[in-house]
């Protein structure tokens, strides 16, 4: 016992010329291969992010904050645009919607009630509602808008807004276009429906998750 004891744990040394058990030349191998793979792991993750790190999940100053310093139109509109896809989760009271990051532009989520005060920022190329990609990047204007948004459809989403009954909400887009339009919605492009009054156009599409409603002013 006193031998085995000694051979597991006192000093061990190998000669020179001396053949290393295939045993323990395995056992080396395993540790080194785990090393590199921890290394490879953990050293990309913590220092990617620190470099890669995406600018829309910073902390940044409110719209009343930044106006009250007179910042210049590059900070008052900045944007962070990006070409990934990658589905970004957004809290609206108890519904999570997934957003592809490439349609994203900003995003507000406060430390309070971060569900009820959050606030996105999308931009898509119509009449497809198409997101930001290599190909068409350079289709997207850049703020301010002096010139007009020509193609480009620019929609802010606040959460925890009051969701009206289907029925009640036709009602009122029908009654609003019957007073304020020509009375009935037309078929557009890209299975839109649309009904244009004197200051504003209201587009509205069925879809497999619900109705799809936006206005232009």
């Amino acid at each position: 016992m006193a031998e085995v004891g000694q051979r597991q744990y006192g000093a061990a040394s190998i000669s020179p010329g001396a053949k290393t058990p295939d045993s323990t030349r395995r056992i080396v191998r395993l540790v080194l291969t785990t090393a590199l793979i921890a290394y490879s792991f953990f050293g990309c993750t913590s220092f990617g992010h620190a470099t890669d790190r995406d600018p829309l999940f910073e902390k940044h100053e409110s719209v009343e904050e930044m106006v009250n310093r007179h910042p210049s139109d590059d900070e008052l509109f900045r944007e962070y645009p990006s070409l990934e896809s990658t589905p970004i989760p957004i809290a609206f009271g108890s519904k999570i919607y997934k957003i592809p990051r490439n349609y994203l532009v900003d995003l507000s989520r406060p430390d309070v009630e971060p569900t009820k005060n959050t606030i996105f920022e999308i931009r898509v190329l119509l009449p497809g509602l198409v997101p930001r990609t290599a190909d068409n990047a350079n289709k997207f204007l850049k703020p301010p808008y002096y010139g007009g948004l020509g193609d480009q459809l620019n929609a802010t989403i606040h959460g925890w807004q009051k969701e009206l009954d289907l029925s009640a909400r036709q009602l009122e887009w029908n009654r609003w276009c019957a007073d304020e339009g020509p009375g009935v919605f037309r078929a557009v492009e890209s299975g839109y429906r649309l009904c244009e009054a004197a200051d504003q156009e209201l587009y509205f599409k069925d879809t497999t998750e619900g109705p799809l409603i936006f206005a232009c002013d």
